[in-house]
This record gives structure tokens, C-alpha cells and sequence, in this order.
């Protein structure tokens, strides 16, 4: 029975993700905005936050829920970056044409359970 303990723990340390790798989480700020678009009507702020690697760095995608508004790019401290996509045209606010090209995605953190 110890031997398979033994196993268990040492798979579980295995498979576990490295400290750069592990899917980032929902910090104190975006919490804060999480909240706020949950008790407003439905697609009148955020409906889902992904992740993202930009320049080194997690950066936080948030998709607006309706009607031709920018999605917001922040930091990890809710600090707006750019809009890499939204708006009218789709292409944002036109600052960061790449983003894209550049950013590599990590994971979807967050979605609306109303959607």
C-alpha cells in the first residue's frame, strides 16, 4: 500500500505544471469586474476573460458582451493596455495590429455562465 502512495505522490509531482506553465488565476481586481458585469444584465460588460503570453507577460483579454465595443487587453492588475479586437471594424483600437501574431494563448479564464 505505501509503494502505491509513494507512486501516487511522485506522478502527481510529475504531471504537476511548472510555476511559468500553470494557467493563471482569477486575481482580486478581475474578481472586482467579474462581479460587476454578474449583476449587471447580460452582455452589458464582460462575458469572458482569456489569458494570454504578450511580451513576457500575462496579459488578460476581456470580450465585451454586446454591441461593437472594444475588447479591453489588461494587466495583472486591471491596468488597460490596448484594444487588440472590437469596436466597429474589429480591429480595435488600431494600436497593436500584431497582438495576435505575437501573443500566445494560454487559457480561457473566465465565461459569463449566462451565456
Amino acid at each position: 500500500m505505501f509503494k502505491y502512495f509513494v507512486f501516487s505522490l511522485a506522478l502527481l509531482a510529475f504531471i504537476s505544471c511548472k510555476k511559468n506553465e500553470c494557467a493563471p488565476r482569477i486575481s482580486a481586481c478581475m474578481q472586482t469586474q467579474i462581479d460587476s458585469s454578474l449583476v449587471k444584465p447580460k452582455g452589458s460588460l464582460y462575458h469572458r476573460i482569456d489569458a494570454y503570453k504578450y511580451q513576457g507577460k500575462n496579459v488578460y483579454l476581456y470580450f465585451q458582451g454586446c454591441c461593437d465595443r472594444y475588447n479591453e487587453l489588461k494587466d495583472e492588475n486591471c491596468n488597460y493596455l490596448f484594444a487588440p479586437s472590437g469596436g466597429i471594424g474589429g480591429g480595435g483600437d488600431a494600436t497593436h495590429p500584431n497582438f495576435y501574431n505575437e501573443a500566445t494563448f494560454i487559457s480561457t479564464i473566465w465565461i459569463d455562465p449566462r451565456f
